[in-house]
């Protein structure tokens, strides 16, 4: 609050001319250039929002690359490949926390994606980032780059499964044809036997340094970041049976388990194999929107068209677009007439027909007619740049189911090597030979599965993410797709929501008393909205009908309306909102045309200056076309939905009427919207809240589950935990449905893990399961997890605007 006497207005900061309108707030006399930022202050501090009014710093934008600056924090995007399991993931995350300056870090195995948090003071990202390079893995912010190094990924994983099954195979055929028969006769130290020994130990060898270096590096990994994952139990297996065997093979007394070794790596390297390529499909629909930004465009330098960097496009820069390319940045449409394919950026199945004056987003396909354009921004903050961030961010970002599971297979493989230990020592204790007591201890070592328990959760976000990120809904906190499908009642807005947000205005009325003609009550109207986003003010400012007067000093008070300072001769603060906001009197001619208008479901917005009600504007806006659907599809889910709007009482029971619901609840408050979802929340119910503009933040802030409808604002969209892309409402239950079955997945995924364990382990100990039969349950465990995961994909679960 202004505490000290200014030539400046308390309210819009301009100098004041002439005799100052005085009031007192607090004690504190406050200084106004008119009446109308008078009665504004007064409203904001009636209503506790003069922190909403009051002249602010300008806040520096942040950027929408790959770094995010902030005061003394940093954070970056990246992406990790050589993780084999969940635990590579743990382990690359207690690397970097392990150093100074860095914040937090999350690290997403499924979709070989990380998130750092750091001082930009203390860290150097790239030499951060490095470390993580010295343990074998692959590290780089996020670019063009990303699929060819999967590629890379798969053939390594390949190369590395032919070697161990090329000289596996050998491995086995001298052993079942002739070592087998030998052991059988009681032959452990001929000259024959002793020399196959060797031989066998000479095919084993690249079969475990070779086909199996991912497991070892893996487990070194995990050593120097002092965890244990499934590479450390696999790798103390193979090389505890190895090791045996070569002291065997010196010694020349007993039986070698080279076969083991090699039929355990065989198996492994199966499963990696088949988990790299089901992991590959799961993150598919993910690769193919971040690769949608095209690197080279088209710009007209000097009347030529030259190909340049799409990165070096500026606003204001004329480009071409040739047939079957990808359009390189947000631009309108300067000349030509053409299909776009904008399928993988909104969902929507069918080519959209564009024309001359009309917006074509980056990433889309021009399929049938070239076009050209002007830039309207840089790549960097195209709606594509967005939505790649959304997304990025999602993949980096965990749960907390996901967080649980992590920590809860952090500690089974420490409770796993304890358990072969134990093992052991207690066949050994109970007269068996050393070599069954530590067969017994590899199977125990082989077949636990934490990689199935870290896989359980990851996995099928990953595939949930994918498939909502190509329907058109970008989820910006993965949280949220546990809480959707806990969701009991759903808040909607109206305006921009329920209703198509086009609104158009249908008549505008003057009071009697006024000498102002329509027109040019809309226009000044219209210089006051030309500074807002919302639905209504692109209403007015498209409606007027001549050039705009100066305004300025802009200000909004939430749930009330706008005001600014109009010079037309002369400066009057001019006042747009709710009668409430402009204090229509009750007995008012005009507020009984403007209750006409209310009841034919128009909106009314009351127009004003000092202190006197100069006439309304009646706008009319028609309910979104998949609104009456997605409410019937709600109630199926046993989800209640409710409406709460800003607008008059009369508007939006008619709006409720029309569609068919049955809870609704006119001229709210931004804080009255939050208060009804707080009050439902008190009494246990889990609240969602959907809506488009600033007015709905503190709803949305307060909501359990928020979501931004197509064409919302930045400040709502920043609020919400998803956005719409596009204004198919029936997106709404398709992704709650989504969401049920994505947590039905996750609970069968940990279920399965943590059954499997609990069976097989003791099966191991017990001498049951050997180490050979192990290693392939083992690896069918973590394909079964891959394998339910990938159900998402299938086209039962298909998004609406893709059917």
């Amino acid at each position: 609050m202004v505490t000290e006497t200014t030539t400046s207005c308390a309210l819009c900061g301009l100098k004041i001319d002439g005799p100052p309108v005085k009031q007192t707030f607090d004690n504190v006399e406050q200084l106004f250039c008119c009446e109308g930022c008078a009665r504004v202050y007064q409203m904001a501090y009636d209503n506790d929002m003069l922190a909403d009014v009051l002249p602010k710093p300008p806040i520096k934008r942040a950027s929408l690359g790959n770094l995010i600056p902030g005061e003394g924090n940093e954070s970056a995007y990246f992406a990790l490949s050589g993780m084999w399991c969940a635990g590579c993931a743990l382990a690359a995350e207690q690397v970097l926390r392990n150093q100074p300056g860095i914040k937090s870090v999350d690290v997403s195995f499924a979709a070989e994606r990380g998130h750092i948090q750091y001082d930009p003071a203390q860290v150097d990202l790239a030499d951060t980032l490095q470390r993580l390079d010295g343990l074998g893995y692959k590290t780089h912010i996020l670019s063009d780059a990303s699929d060819q190094q999967e590629e890379r990924q798969q053939q390594r994983v390949l190369l590395q499964l032919i070697t161990a099954i090329a000289f596996g195979m050998q491995v086995m055929l001298l052993s079942i044809g002739r070592l087998y028969p030998l052991y059988g006769d009681g032959q452990y130290a001929t000259p024959e036997v002793r020399s196959l020994h060797f031989v066998v130990w000479l095919l084993t060898t690249p079969v475990l340094f070779i086909g199996g270096i991912s497991f070892l590096r893996g487990a070194w990994r995990a050593v120097r970041a002092r965890t244990a994952t499934m590479d450390t139990l696999v790798s103390l297996g193979t090389l505890s049976a190895y090791g045996y065997s070569i002291y065997i093979t010196l010694t020349g007394s007993g039986e070698v388990y080279f076969d083991s070794v090699t039929m355990i790596t065989t198996f492994v390297m199966i499963g990696r194999f088949l988990e790299t390529i089901g992991g590959a499909q799961a993150r598919k629909d993910i690769r193919r929107l971040l690769s949608l930004q095209p690197r080279q465009a088209w710009r007209q330098e000097n009347g030529v068209w030259q190909e340049v960097k799409a990165t070096n496009l500026i606003p204001g820069d004329t480009i071409l677009v040739k047939t079957g390319e990808r359009v390189p940045a947000d631009a309108i449409i300067l000349d030509g007439q053409a299909a776009l394919d904008e399928s993988l950026l909104t969902g929507e199945a069918l080519p959209v027909n564009k024309t001359v004056d009309e917006t074509i987003f980056a990433g889309s396909v021009v399929t049938d007619a070239p076009l050209t354009g002007r830039v309207l921004k840089p790549v960097q903050d195209t709606r594509l740049a967005q939505i790649t961030r959304l997304v990025e961010q999602a993949l980096a970002s965990k749960p907390p189911i996901q967080r649980l599971a992590d920590q809860a297979s952090a500690y089974f493989a420490f409770g796993i090597l304890a358990a072969a230990i134990l093992t052991v020592l207690l066949w050994y204790a109970s007269g068996h030979p050393l070599s069954r007591s530590l067969l017994a201890g590899i199977a125990v070592l082989v077949v636990a599965c934490p990689c199935a328990l870290g896989l359980a959760t990851p996995l099928a976000l990953t595939v949930t993410l994918g498939r909502t990120a190509q329907a058109g809904i970008l989820v910006r906190n993965t949280a949220a797709l546990e809480t959707a499908a806990a969701v009991q009642r759903l808040v909607f807005d109206k305006t921009g929501t329920l209703t198509q947000g086009q609104m158009t205005v249908t008549c505008v009325v003057t009071a009697a008393s006024e000498s102002s003609e329509a027109d040019s009550l809309l226009r000044l109207a219209a210089s006051v909205e030309q500074f807002s986003e919302h639905p209504i003010a692109r209403a007015i400012t498209n409606a007027c009908p001549g050039p705009l007067p100066h305004a300025e000093g802009f200000q909004t008070l939430r749930g009330f309306g706008v005001t600014a300072d109009v010079v037309n001769g002369t400066r009057r603060r001019i006042m747009l909102g709710s009668s409430r906001f402009l204090d229509v009197a009750d007995d008012s001619d005009l507020l009984v045309q403007a209750q006409e208008h209310v009841n034919r479901r128009e909106t009314v917005i009351w127009v004003g200056w000092d202190n006197r009600v100069a006439g309304f504007i009646a706008l009319r806006d028609e309910p979104n076309p998949t609104a009456r659907q997605t409410l019937e599809a709600l109630q199926t889910l046993h989800i209640t939905p409710v409406m709460l709007s800003g607008d008059n009482a009369r508007t939006t029971q008619a709006i409720a009427v029309e569609l068919g619901l049955a809870e609704f609840e006119g001229g709210c408050t931004p804080a009255e919207k939050a208060l009804h979802i707080q009050n439902w929340q008190a009494n246990h119910e889990h609240v969602g809240m959907i809506g488009d503009g600033v007015n709905d933040a503190p709803a949305l802030a307060q909501a359990n589950l928020s979501i931004t409808a197509a064409g919302g604002t930045d400040v709502a969209g920043e609020t919400s935990d998803v956005v719409l892309t596009h204004a198919d409402l029936m997106l709404i239950p398709w992704f709650i449905r989504l969401s049920h079955r994505t947590r039905r997945v996750i609970r069968q995924n940990l279920g399965w893990a943590f059954a499997y364990n609990l069976i097989a382990v003791p099966l191991a100990a017990l001498g049951i399961i050997s180490p050979m039969i192990a290693a392939a349950a083992m690896a069918t465990s973590s394909l079964l997890v891959v394998g339910n995961s990938l159900r998402l994909n299938i086209d039962q679960y298909k998004a609406p605007s893709v059917e």
